[in-house]
């Protein structure tokens, strides 16, 4: 059995909704930043595999996103803009010191990520 990608997603709802107290709350945002990225780039990559396209294991993000981008489908379109937007979200949660992070933002992040995610179950890649 494949792990379902779509749990990441969940766990961004957990991580923004329901930890109760926040001992860690940018902690906590940042990771659901970061999950809501992975669950949505992982089931647009295994699209594309199952597509017959070829990942290249060097610039696998950027390959991804920009296959999207440049279809000439207007729904892949719109998934490969926002997954660049989260994607740029992701690296900020995950590497920069000094990003502040709160609810609000991961909470758009996690709510950018459902809608690809809707965008994803349009295309059949889910």
């Amino acid at each position: 059995m494949s792990f379902d990608w779509k749990s990441y997603l969940q766990l961004a709802d957990e991580l923004i909704n329901h930890q109760s107290p926040l001992i860690l709350p940018e902690a906590y945002f940042r990771s659901a930043i970061s999950r809501s990225y992975y669950g949505v780039f992982c089931l647009a990559r295994n699209f594309l595999i199952r597509s017959g396209i070829a990942i290249p294991r060097v610039d696998t993000h950027k390959f991804v996103r920009e296959r999207f981008v440049n279809s000439r489908n207007v729904q892949q379109q719109k998934i490969g803009k926002d997954l660049n937007y989260l994607w740029r979200h992701r690296k900020e949660a995950d590497y920069d010191d000094h990003a502040v992070f709160d609810g609000g933002r991961a909470t758009r992040a996690h709510q950018l990520a459902a809608r690809v995610l809707n965008r994803l179950a349009s295309i059949g890649a889910i």
